[in-house]
């Protein structure tokens, strides 16, 4: 096998191991991708159901749900719970909505449901699942498996129903079908597979096609590299077989020469190098877009879709991080509640639309005055902004800024609705908290009084 062929057939090894290393690279990057997608996208759909959920509990009446019986149909109470339900039933994409109650063997049981075709009997058990449980105890979930009942086979969400005084009067359940949230999911990855499958083939034509080309030009210049070192092998032979004197006394004429055949196999052997060299910038320029899209991928998982605020997953990084801050040291840290005022109303009269675009709004001009990483949308119209390094006198004046700036919003006249926020603050003191949630509990209920005195103004 001649010199030109082992460089050929090393040229070829090198491509194949190139390649493979290049397809491995898109591959786990597209698994990378398509995975954290249908994590991202689940999340999102799951943060659906409990807005869903969430927004039909707060409209209730714990106070009347937790005294209904079965015996009350027909009733102004029960007409009332049932109508509530009945509108998220017939103008939102759902499968089935209902009230639960917990009985005091730990069992849950039907209360008022909207179906029309065959509604789950008041007092009738239902399955219990972890989301349940998780609910009867005052904390919104969704299932993360499925569960089949006679109905059929659902994905839900749960959230409790609070009386005027916090306690848990009842439970609504929203159901999703769960072939249809799986086809969602699998229809995400297919799609995903296709562009890969895609990209990979006119990736691998035009590494053909480029590859090919660089191999011929590469195959001529070591073809005439060959020829040279040929003939340079040819010279030293005939100069060895006409001179008896060593190498090193040879004229000076030839010694030059044979410097200059010596400068020529230096120029190969860096001609060679350049060609792994191109591989390898080949490779990095790879690593350096799937750092970006990496990038790319975990920024959005930690953005709300419509607000463009930060979400529930960021929200729960940053407690963690506060919680071992606060058992490490003394951080000076404070919370704020929010609450939009009236947007349920806005949404069961004037849409969802009208509702997003308060929504979008708030959280524009909340994200203003608190800054744009320091605000998360934590469920439905909530947010919570974390200060850190802020005190109490700090967020009096932050109140302040926010309320001038909603009142020049009002006046601006930018939406159809007039935007209100209610508000809370709590400030984090070794003495007082043990966690960030005690701090946050406190913010919740100024939040709740401030609202109250809103509503109480209304009436004068």
């Amino acid at each position: 096998m001649s010199k030109q062929e082992k460089r050929i057939r090393t040229s070829k090894r090198n491509f194949i191991i190139a390649l493979a290393l290049l397809l491995l690279t898109n591959i786990l990057m597209a698994m990378t991708l398509t995975t954290l997608a249908k994590k991202n996208l689940r999340e999102q759909i799951d943060q659906r159901m409990l807005d869903i959920a969430n927004t039909a509990a707060y409209m209730l009446n714990g106070d009347e749900i937790k005294l209904l019986e079965k015996e009350d149909e027909g009733t102004e109470s029960y007409t009332r719970a049932l109508d509530t339900l009945r509108a998220f039933q017939e103008n939102i994409q759902l499968d089935y909505i209902y009230g639960i109650r917990k009985q005091p063997d730990g069992s849950f049981t039907f209360t008022i449901d909207p179906t029309v075709e065959d509604p789950g009997e008041f007092g009738s058990p239902i399955v219990t699942t972890d989301a349940l449980v998780s609910a009867s105890k005052g904390v919104a979930a969704v299932d993360k498996k499925s569960y089949t009942d006679k109905w059929g086979r659902f994905y839900s969400a749960y959230s409790p129903v609070f009386d005027s005084d916090g306690g848990i009067a009842g439970i609504v359940g929203v159901d999703f079908n769960a072939n249809w949230l799986e086809n969602k999911l699998s229809n995400h990855t297919v799609i995903s597979i296709v562009i890969l499958m895609a990209a990979l083939t006119v990736g691998i034509v035009l590494a053909f096609v480029i590859m090919s080309q660089n191999r011929r030009r590469f195959a001529a210049m070591m073809k005439e590299i060959d020829q040279l070192d040929a003939a340079t092998d040819k010279i030293n032979d005939t100069i060895l077989k006409t001179s008896i004197k060593k190498l090193d006394f040879l004229p000076q004429s030839e010694s030059a020469l044979l410097q200059t055949l010596a400068d020529g196999e230096k120029n190969r052997q860096s001609s060679f190098d350049d060609e792994y060299e191109e591989v390898t910038s080949n490779l990095q320029a790879v690593c350096k877009k799937l750092d970006k899209y990496v990038k790319f991928v975990d920024s959005n998982m930690y953005k709300d879709n419509l607000t463009n605020t930060l979400n529930k997953a960021a929200y729960k990084n940053a407690i963690h991080a506060l919680d071992a801050d606060i058992k490490e040291s003394n951080p000076l840290f404070s919370v704020a509640f929010f609450d939009l005022i009236g947007l349920n109303s806005i949404n069961a009269h004037y849409g969802f639309e009208a509702g997003d675009e308060l929504m979008f709004h708030s959280a524009r001009l909340l994200k203003k005055v608190f800054g744009n990483d320091n605000i998360f949308r934590v469920a439905g119209d909530e947010f919570i902004a974390i200060m850190k390094d802020k005190g109490v006198l700090d967020m009096e004046d932050l109140f302040a800024e926010l309320d001038k700036e909603l009142k020049e919003f009002n006046s601006s006249k930018k939406v159809a609705h007039g935007l209100g926020i209610s508000k809370g603050a709590n400030t984090y003191k070794p003495e007082e908290h043990d966690s960030y949630r005690h701090v946050f509990m406190v913010a919740r209920e100024n939040m709740k009084k401030d609202k109250e005195l809103y509503y109480e103004s209304l009436k004068k």
